[in-house]
């Protein structure tokens, strides 16, 4: 899956970059969220807007902000739930295995508690 920086006249940082191949999620996806978005709001950072589109079973969330000459510029995007063998799974794994692991030490602690 190749990416560009310049891709449909939009500019797209190399963190967008970045997040787009580890998340596997294609440029044309973020593109499609960009120009047909299902809905957008005012993102957290100043200026930047928050664009999110369903397609097919995934959600997909972009955020983008206008430079000075008033170009759009790509700043993040990611996709839920996760494509599988993307970064944001393997993270999903860990954090499941963390919480499981949390659980069951809680639980002994419990049972020497109260022993």
């Amino acid at each position: 899956m190749g990416y560009s920086r310049t891709y449909q006249g939009i500019i797209w940082t190399n963190h967008a970059l970045e997040r787009l191949k580890d998340r596997k999620i294609p440029q044309e996806y973020a593109w499609k969220t960009f120009r047909f978005p299902d809905g957008s709001k005012q993102g957290k950072s100043g200026g930047s807007q928050e664009f999110t589109k369903k397609i097919d079973s995934y959600s997909v969330t972009l955020i983008a902000k206008q430079n000075d000459k008033k170009e759009w510029i790509i700043l993040s995007a990611w996709i839920d739930p996760p494509i599988q063998g993307s970064i944001d799974v393997k993270d999903h794994h860990k954090t499941k295995g963390s919480t499981v692991s949390w659980i069951v030490k809680t639980i002994f602690k419990m049972f020497k508690i109260t022993s």
